[in-house]
């Protein structure tokens, strides 16, 4: 089933997207907040079961545009449409710290399984003997791979990541963009990834679109083969490139774009 999230217009259903459909459409989204446009009149599909990369410099919309499409904010003009089954993970993993894990994990769930469905999902994740442990024993990539078990146990069609591994420590970030990956593939998700890392975007997506100002200042395919590397010379093209478009030269220096 898919939402369409529109001013003023009732929730409107639609048939179930397969491989090569849209899962999300976006058409002519507007959004500020009292001051020039954050969102100008922005277009974007994403293909079901693609993994797309949002990049971008701070304040060019991102996080606005993956609020609107979890529907923590509302879309005032255009049109969003997107799958009724969606969840999201931010960059803090955003715990109860009063409840055990797999009550975080089952947040919400409304049916009598709902430990058992997050002993699923925890044991997917390797976590599986952190079920009753409480949030502040975890470390920082335990709590992460537990805001995703979160996510996962809702079976979502589309998953938002808002930053999700930029509190991580360099190695810890590594597992957690390989097990991203894994997820993605076993679980046929659609994906779209919120990041500032022009290289985590490289190794994980398949598309990644830059926005400039609310509006999309490049949009870049990624056909790399996998497992990728950051010595292929394929690779390092395309980051110059998207560094190029972000306004930042090879070293990391700001060029003025």
């Amino acid at each position: 089933m898919m939402t369409a999230l529109q001013s003023h217009t009732p929730v409107l259903d639609e048939p179930r997207v397969t491989r090569g459909e849209a899962a999300v459409s976006i058409r002519g989204l507007t959004r500020s907040f009292g001051g020039p446009n954050i969102l100008d009149d922005l277009d974007l599909e994403l293909e079901a079961g693609s993994f797309t990369a949002l990049l971008g410099r701070s304040g060019s919309g991102k996080s606005t545009l993956l609020r609107t499409l979890a529907g923590l904010d509302t879309a005032p003009a255009g049109t969003v449409s997107v799958p009724d089954r969606r969840a999201v993970v931010f960059q803090e993993p955003r715990l109860l710290p009063w409840k055990k894990v797999w009550r975080n994990v089952s947040l919400g769930l409304r049916r009598g399984d709902a430990r058992a469905r997050a002993s699923a999902a925890l044991s997917e994740l390797g976590l599986s003997h952190r079920l009753d442990a409480w949030p502040l024993t975890l470390s920082g990539g335990e709590a992460q791979r537990v805001a995703l078990a979160r996510a996962l146990v809702r079976e979502p069609k589309l998953m938002l990541l808002d930053e999700p591994f930029a509190a991580l420590d360099a190695l810890t970030r590594l597992r957690m963009q390989a097990l991203v990956g894994k997820l993605w593939q076993m679980h046929d998700l659609t994906v779209l990834l919120v990041t500032h890392d022009v290289d985590e975007a490289l190794l994980l997506a398949d598309r990644a679109v830059v926005l400039i100002d609310g509006r999309i200042g490049a949009d870049v395919a990624i056909p790399l083969d996998r497992p990728r590397h950051h010595g292929d010379p394929e690779f390092i093209r395309l980051r110059q490139q998207l560094l190029g478009t972000l306004g930042i030269d090879e070293n990391g220096l700001d060029g003025g774009g």
